[in-house]
């Protein structure tokens, strides 16, 4: 009799492994540190700083019956939406070590046609989702050499270090005013130094 071809890794091999898929909780200190820091650079008297939103959670339905129960979605990191036109801009937060799939979990938002229907859905002229990319995936050398083949300029940003707050704080005005804020006359950002000072004392990795 033939022998069957390997099709993956069977039950054996995956409860031999000292580190198995899901016991690496640390990316929920970036996530968080992320928010955080959202909420020390924006200006709050426009913009409001949302973790885990469900705007998203039915926007793709099902073909099959009519119903709440068969409508699918996405729930990002943070929405960061503009409090008078209620237009959000979604960020997912990624970072992995050596070998994870995390990036390649990420080109899934940026796909031709996940742009369209987030377009349908939210009705925004704007592709509204952008990844923060942290640690390995924002300094090994493979992934900045792929990065720029996945992802268009502005939907991505690399998080070098934590604690370069300039650099994150460029990015977000850049990428803000061209989606929920064009008006020049509105500050996106409070100054560095009141995000600082906001931020003293505070627990987390920045």
């Amino acid at each position: 009799m033939a022998k069957e071809p390997d099709m993956g890794m069977d039950r054996d091999k995956l409860a031999a492994r000292t580190k198995q898929p899901g016991d690496d909780q640390t990316y929920r200190k970036s996530e968080q540190s992320f928010a955080d820091l959202l909420r020390r650079l924006l200006n709050p008297e426009v913009l409001v700083v949302r973790e885990k939103p469900s705007d998203l959670r039915k926007m793709f339905p099902s073909d099959v019956e009519e119903s709440a129960r068969d409508e699918y979605g996405i729930v990002p990191e943070v929405a960061v939406t503009h409090k008078t036109t209620n237009q959000s801009l979604y960020f997912e937060v990624k970072k992995q070590e050596k070998g994870g799939n995390a990036e390649e979990r990420a080109c899934k938002h940026h796909t031709v046609q996940f742009k369209k229907r987030l377009g349908e859905f939210t009705g925004y002229p704007f592709h509204a989702y952008v990844t923060i990319f942290c640690e390995e995936l924002a300094n090994y050398p493979k992934y900045l050499a792929k990065h720029p083949y996945f992802f268009e300029p502005e939907s991505y940003f690399c998080w070098k270090d934590y604690s370069d707050t300039a650099a994150l704080a460029e990015f977000l005005e850049r990428v803000i005013r061209k989606t929920i804020l064009p008006d020049t006359t509105v500050q996106v950002l409070v100054a560095i130094s009141d995000a600082k000072a906001a931020g003293a004392g505070a627990d987390n990795a920045i």
